[in-house]
């Protein structure tokens, strides 16, 4: 994804919007409000405003994806990649709450056959990177052999997922790191190999 710097701004306005506010508020009007600029110019660096959300969505998905990369190509075992991972996922989140409504604003997306395409894409590859991290610590001893990959991803993916929405819809008011650290204990304890 290659993004101009006007554009990079405009995505993080958008971001921004939607974290205040919720994604009904991200209109053309508001998002050049928000940049200080006419409706026609935000024409001049996207088409509309689904180009803008799957640019919101692609921006941060290469943030993540950079970290994971590096974590997947370290020397560490299956199971601290995972921890990794997650501690990594909860501290981005706790610092950018805003990112959490554009990427948990996925059921306004159904609709929009580009929009529910690219969020499914993101959700694959990513269960994709977590399965060859529990296979990876299913070969170097650190998970457990005896449940499928898959299943232990769809469990590591889910319980995170839960816990960032939780936090979400209590309007950010627990120390989403700290049950990060709680749910990655119990995950450890479900994924280790006994």
């Amino acid at each position: 994804m290659s993004l101009t710097k006007r554009q990079i701004e405009i995505v993080k306005a958008a971001a921004k919007l939607i974290g205040g506010k919720g994604i009904q508020s991200l209109t053309m009007k508001n998002l050049a409000a928000e940049m200080g600029f006419s409706e026609p110019a935000l024409y001049r660096h996207f088409n509309g405003k689904t180009e803008i959300l799957v640019s919101v969505l692609n921006f941060y998905k290469a943030i993540l994806k950079e970290e994971m990369n590096e974590i997947v190509e370290s020397e560490l075992t299956g199971l601290d990649k995972l921890e990794k991972i997650l501690k990594f996922q909860f501290n981005h989140f706790s610092q950018n709450p805003a990112v959490v409504m554009v990427i948990f604003a996925e059921t306004s997306f159904q609709y929009d056959k580009v929009l529910s395409e690219t969020v499914l894409k993101i959700l694959t590859h990513k269960k994709m990177m977590i399965e060859q991290m529990v296979e990876s610590g299913q070969k170097d001893g650190s998970i457990r052999e005896d449940v499928e990959a898959k299943y232990l991803a769809s469990v590591y993916m889910g319980s995170m997922r839960f816990t960032i929405l939780r936090w979400r819809l209590n309007n950010y008011n627990f120390n989403l790191i700290a049950d990060g650290n709680n749910l990655w204990e119990t995950i450890k304890k479900l994924a280790s190999k006994t």
